[in-house]
């Protein structure tokens, strides 16, 4: 359950479960693998990736954080977009 809580934090800007939709400008994290999570958060933390509010929140988590978010997210499925008629 602390990962589920830990990854609530990110539903705001990468949807629910990190399922963002076609519609969000944002990167879906659903599904991605944890070690391209991880990678990403490792970098906005130290600074090397730039950013606007990643780079603020991933100074917020230590490394054990991290890889909760990064395994919960890759475990997500990826949700499958409806078909209009």
């Amino acid at each position: 359950m602390k990962a589920r809580s830990l990854a609530a934090t990110c539903a705001a800007c990468h949807g629910t479960d990190g399922r963002s939709t076609a519609d969000d400008a944002l990167p879906r994290l659903a599904g991605r693998p944890a070690t391209e999570i991880a990678a990403a958060l490792r970098a906005f933390k130290s600074g090397a990736r730039p950013g606007t509010v990643m780079p603020q929140l991933a100074k917020g988590y230590d490394d054990t954080q991290i890889d909760l978010l990064a395994r919960y997210f890759a475990a997500q499925p990826v949700a499958t977009e409806r078909v209009r008629r």
